[in-house]
Order: C-alpha cells, then sequence, then structure tokens
C-alpha cells in the first residue's frame, strides 16, 4: 500500500511485488579480489620460515649434535652467522615482503569495501 501526501510517496519495502519472486542477495566480492595477494603473501611467508629455520639448523644446530654437544664457538655468534647467511638474508627478505603484501592486500580489502 502506498500512501501520496503532498506530492510525496510512502510506501513500504516491496509493496510493488506479488510476493513470487525471491529478493536479491547481495554477496560482498571485494575481499575475493584480494585473496590472490593474500596466498602469494603466505606462501612467502612460509617460505621465508622454512629458509630461515633451515639456515639456523645448519648454521647453529647441526654443528652442535656432530661436535657431540660441546660448543668451540659461542652461541651468539653462531645465531648472528645464522641470521647473516645466506639463507638468514633470503629468508629475512621473504618475511618482510610477505609482510608487507599481506598488509596491502587486507588493506586494499578493507578500503575497496563497499
Amino acid at each position: 500500500m502506498a500512501i501520496t501526501v503532498m506530492g510525496a510517496r510512502l510506501a513500504s519495502p516491496g509493496w510493488s511485488e506479488d510476493g513470487r519472486s525471491d529478493p536479491p542477495i547481495l554477496i560482498e566480492l571485494t575481499a575475493k579480489r584480494w585473496k590472490g595477494l593474500q596466498i602469494v603473501a603466505f606462501v612467502l611467508g612460509l617460505l621465508g620460515f622454512l629458509l630461515l629455520g633451515w639456515q639456523v639448523w645448519a648454521e647453529v644446530y647441526a654443528p652442535l649434535l656432530t661436535a657431540g654437544l660441546t660448543l668451540k664457538t659461542q652461541p651468539v655468534p653462531m645465531l648472528g652467522d645464522a641470521l647473516f647467511g645466506f639463507g638468514g638474508i633470503v629468508g629475512l627478505l621473504a618475511l618482510l615482503c610477505a609482510l608487507g603484501i599481506g598488509v596491502y592486500a587486507r588493506f586494499m580489502a578493507w578500503w575497496r569495501h563497499g
């Protein structure tokens, strides 16, 4: 039922429909546009953790186990060598890139919302 008063029309939603048609369902697809970048960030972060873990294993824990758990050098320099070796640097760079891509994708999914 529609009411018209002084040129203004007041009607309840769906008053002109017969009730047999389904109302449209609004599905937000905005966040789905950025899922690809989120997956790239996740895979890059996983790769960074694996490379960093492998480098720490190779530089710190493997020499300890092969030497019979006796330290020839201090643990702090061993960890420094692990973090600044090739695998450590590449792993840290992969983690930083993953963080940047992930934050960008989440921000853009929020920013482009609506």
